[in-house]
């Protein structure tokens, strides 16, 4: 929706030699290119709103700009503020050396391992059957690991149970008929 509002208002903004004074004053010191070239437009676009009293979309002066300058040319030729070589990365080897060479000879071992194992080509009727005999063994383990596991004991501390209405301790089973005292009469009403 707002950017077919900023294209309308793009394509419908006149600019006047006015409005393209003020909107040279406003890139005064910035230059849209590069690679922060969408926060410049910002500020040219705030500048400019507060030098003219009224609000500019950044389409309408990218599109004002586009017809003026060949950005796409500007922004090729604008360098990049840090250096963009690629090259491969190598750990220092004062530092890494030794953990460098245990990897390697883990490498090693497991690709020795993977050539010296070959797998047979085994019947699908076989295939089968040792999947069988694998969900038996995996439910036989899960069964046994679970006879053998020890009971899991809830050492945490528990909280005290809160008084309930009519009881005058908090000491279990104090509620109960049995150990209640009868009712004696007393002075006070009670509000039901």
């Amino acid at each position: 929706m707002t950017t077919v509002k900023e294209k309308s208002e793009s394509e419908g903004f006149e600019w006047s030699p006015e409005d393209e004074v003020q909107l040279f004053f406003a890139m005064d010191g910035l230059k849209p290119v590069g690679i922060n070239r969408h926060f410049i437009i910002v500020c040219i676009m705030d500048r400019l709103s507060k030098a003219l009293n009224r609000e500019i979309s950044s389409e309408t002066i990218w599109s004002h700009l586009r017809t003026m300058y060949n950005l796409k040319a500007l922004d090729d030729l604008e360098q990049l503020p840090f250096p963009n070589e690629e090259s491969d990365f190598c750990l220092p080897e004062t530092d890494f050396s030794s953990i460098m060479k245990r990897k390697s000879i883990e490498e090693t071992s497991a690709e020795d391992t993977k050539k010296s194992d070959p797998t047979p080509k085994i019947s699908k009727d076989k295939e089968q059957s040792d999947k069988e005999k694998d969900k038996l063994t995996d439910k036989e383990k899960d069964s046994k690991s679970a006879k053998n596991k020890p009971e899991i004991v809830d050492n945490t501390p528990k909280r005290p149970q809160k008084r309930t209405r009519g009881s005058m301790s908090l000491e279990p089973n104090v509620g109960s008929p049995a150990s209640t005292p009868p009712n004696v009469q007393s002075t006070k009403r009670r509000r039901i």
